[in-house]
Parts: structure tokens; C-alpha cells; sequence
């Protein structure tokens, strides 16, 4: 059998023996980098985070132009919802202008096994003074269920044989 514990835990133990316990075989742990949500890094940090976390994506490549063209002590909020902000950034050769923010941005941080497709999931991008950046977790832990879903389909075309013979069992 095995058990897809969590997006970073997967488990493949025996059938339940004569004393009805189960025999674990092998716990395999997702190896990942450690990425800090709701906590602000400086532009460098961030730059380096969103290029070695993260899948490629266009809102990554996004963030990264603004993240990368940010003049220094210029983050500032507009308007009164809490959403939008902008910043002023370099936009040509000498020109420097106010470039909105995007939000919510779709990013697919490495969360889960590397050979398995990582899920996108929303974030609130937010900016402030120094200058700083941060990302805060916008889908309510969807993610998780998506990840463990994609380590079964994995598993389940990794060994179709064994699966349709009974010999093999998921559990998610």
C-alpha cells in the first residue's frame, strides 16, 4: 500500500499481517527549499527566492521585472482598499515612472516532490519601504490537495501494472 500522507509525505507499508499491524517499508520525504510566506525580504533576497523557488511562470517573470527595476525607498500605496500598490521603478534608459503592483499573482512554488508538476496557487504580492518584499498565501490550502493529487496520478501511471493486478494500493 501506499499512503500519500501529505504533499511532502508519502509512506508504503505491507498488508496488515497476522497481529493485524501493518510493516512500513519506506517513508519518503520531500526534499524542498525553505521559503518564508508572510515575511518581507529585501528586493536581492526576494529576486533570489523567486528564481530558485519557483516554477517559471509569466507572473514570476512579472515580478521579477518590477522586483529587479525597484527605486530604492520608493514603495507606496494607492488607494484605500488594501489591494492595489505601486512602485516607482526604472523604466527606460533614465526615466523612472509609478508601476502598479500586480495582484494576486498565480506562482507555483516547489511545495511538493520535484517529479511531480508543482500546483499554482494565488499570493498577495505586497511592497513596503526599505524596499521589501513579501508574499502571503491566497488559495486556503487548495494547494495541498492539488499536490497530493498529482504525486497519486504519479504513482498510478508509474505503476499501472502492479495497480490493475491488485498488487498495489493508493491511498490519498
Amino acid at each position: 500500500m501506499i499512503h500519500i500522507e501529505s504533499p511532502t509525505d508519502v509512506y508504503v507499508f505491507s498488508q496488515a499481517n497476522g497481529n493485524k499491524n501493518r510493516d512500513q517499508w519506506l517513508h519518503a520525504e520531500a526534499l524542498l527549499p525553505h521559503i518564508h510566506f508572510d515575511y518581507f525580504y529585501d528586493t536581492d533576497k526576494f529576486n533570489i527566492k523567486l528564481q530558485s523557488c519557483f516554477v517559471r511562470n509569466d507572473d514570476r517573470q512579472v515580478m521579477l521585472k518590477v522586483v529587479g527595476n525597484i527605486k530604492e525607498e520608493a514603495v507606496k500605496s494607492v488607494g484605500d482598499d488594501g489591494t492595489s500598490q505601486a512602485v516607482t521603478a526604472k523604466s527606460g534608459v533614465a526615466t523612472v515612472e509609478n508601476v502598479k503592483v500586480p495582484n494576486p499573482v498565480n506562482l507555483a512554488p516547489y511545495r511538493t516532490f520535484v517529479e511531480v508538476e508543482q500546483p499554482i496557487s494565488e499570493f498577495i504580492f505586497r511592497m513596503q519601504n526599505g524596499p521589501q518584499c513579501a508574499l502571503f498565501e491566497a488559495d486556503g490550502g487548495a494547494w495541498k490537495l492539488e499536490a497530493m493529487n498529482n504525486i497519486r496520478q504519479y504513482f498510478e501511471a508509474q505503476l499501472q501494472d502492479e495497480i490493475e493486478s491488485g498488487n498495489v494500493y493508493i491511498i490519498a
